[in-house]
């Protein structure tokens, strides 16, 4: 366990920082590279599009919504973290009290997905038909920014609910673009990513360095295998998980904690390197040298502490332990900090392996098939150092073990990606799990508001999501 205590340089240097920064979002986000949008010009030869695809990557690692703001507010909207900042917007996002005026919500989880889905649509029609890009550019490139069109509306529908669906560049079109069912929704995204893994390569050999930083089929497949999940089609969730376990040259559960998240992790399937490579947001965003404050605003609850066991190695390693005569925890899954590098190179981890036991897992459970569950929950549970259920519950019931299942996914994917937040919205348990724990709790709660700014620019966005 790391153990951080006060002392007078530490503060002296943090002041400075925080004289720099106006705020944490400032510091992360000095200079932005933000490219131009993507032109018709770019797609006239291999390397203009590679540079269209690079480009949207970079929109990316600039979006809230993939580098940090995400975890925090959906972990203080949930059970999993408290809020320490005075800003208005953020506390929002902890009491479960949004505004639809509220500037996060519009600008990170709004504004910013949308631009990256808008240049992903300009490099699909740039590339269908087109003769003059080669065959397997055209398709490793066309599937990159269907899986990258996918996985954003993905996370957009989990935030909002119904959504505008938006496959097209024709500005007058979306300008007055009505939102789309959840279910119309998903089966939107189920196709770009059928596509798209279609398409795209097996390995990385088309990848600077052969680095995980560009999506390939293994990206579009673990992501098939979570949208089936989330639809309850148990059967498609298990056989495109197996798909992915069962490349055992490519992708490896970690035998250590500390191996999953640096850039040569085995076991990330898709990674984001940030500008400024091997340190990232979520590092600076989460890792305590101070107690909590406006800068570095949130830590774990007291009742996601007390649901870890006692023996669980993640606690003390992904879970920070800081001491500044209150003791605090926080998420430490990446190293970086105002005050410290990591050792190792670290790069923005999308999606792992890990997911993908924890995905199988449950789809077998909810096919009856009890004791392959419990196999897949045991491999995750083996790494944390616990007991293995086959050997302490072989016998336990069906409904016990998905609650088994839903709380190993809590730990394992604690501040990463809102799996908590929309784990509990799935299940249909938000209701139950978050009225015990939060004040003023509301079923409608569960979605977010559409940002009022789109809603004036584009009344087609109207009813307002129930409850604002």
């Amino acid at each position: 366990m790391k153990i951080f205590k006060y002392n007078f340089n530490l503060i002296f240097l943090y002041l400075i920082i925080c004289c720099v920064c106006m705020s944490c979002e400032d510091f992360v986000e000095i200079d932005p590279p933000r490219n131009e949008m993507i032109s018709d010009n770019v797609f006239q030869d291999d390397a203009s599009v590679l540079a269209a695809i690079n480009g949207v990557y970079s929109l990316i690692v600039n979006s809230g919504l993939f580098t940090g703001e995400l975890e925090v507010h959906t972990g203080t909207a949930s059970d999993d973290m408290d809020n320490f900042s005075s800003s208005i917007a953020n506390q929002e996002f902890a009491s479960n009290e949004l505004s639809p005026a509220n500037t996060v919500l519009f600008s990170e989880f709004w504004s910013s997905p949308f631009e990256v889905i808008n240049n992903t649509n300009l490099i699909i029609e740039g590339l269908r038909d087109n003769e003059s890009i080669s065959a397997s550019t055209r398709n490793q490139i066309l599937g990159e920014a269907l899986f990258i069109r996918a996985f954003t509306h993905f996370y957009l529908t989990n935030l909002f609910g119904d959504i505008p669906y938006i496959n097209t560049t024709n500005v007058e079109d979306n300008a007055i673009v009505s939102r789309a069912s959840q279910n119309l929704i998903y089966d939107l995204i189920t196709q770009d990513l059928i596509e798209a893994q279609s398409l795209m390569e097996e390995g990385f050999s088309f990848s600077p360095g052969e680095e995980r930083i560009r999506a390939n089929k293994a990206a579009a497949t673990a992501m098939l295998a979570r949208i089936y999940l989330y639809n309850e089609d148990w059967l498609n969730a298990e056989n495109q998980s197996s798909n992915l376990i069962e490349q055992t040259n490519l992708y490896l559960l970690e035998d250590s904690l500390r191996n999953v998240f640096p850039a040569t992790s085995r076991e990330a399937i898709f990674q984001l390197k940030e500008r400024q490579a091997g340190i990232v947001n979520q590092g600076l965003f989460f890792n305590l040298v101070l107690p909590p404050n406006d800068y570095s605003p949130n830590a774990f609850t007291s009742n996601f502490i007390s649901s870890v066991e006692p023996n669980d190695k993640r606690l003390g390693t992904w879970i920070g332990v800081a001491d500044f005569g209150t003791v605090y925890y926080y998420p430490n899954k990446y190293t970086a900090s105002f005050v410290a590098t990591p050792d190792q190179p670290e790069y923005i981890v999308v999606l792992r392996l890990a997911e993908q036991y924890l995905i199988r897992s449950e789809a077998r459970a909810n096919q009856g098939n009890l004791a392959g569950a419990i196999a897949d929950l045991d491999v995750i549970r083996n790494r944390a150092g616990l007991l293995l259920l086959a050997n302490t519950n072989p016998g336990i019931a069906q409904a016990n073990l998905l609650l088994a299942i839903e709380q190993e996914r809590r730990v394992e994917f604690c501040a990463e990606w809102g799996h908590r937040w929309f784990d509990l919205k799935r299940t249909g348990r938000a209701n139950n799990v978050l009225s015990q724990v939060k004040d003023d709790w509301q079923s409608t709660d569960v979605l977010f508001p559409i940002p009022e700014r789109e809603i004036l620019n584009n009344p087609n966005l109207l009813p307002q999501n129930p409850g604002y």
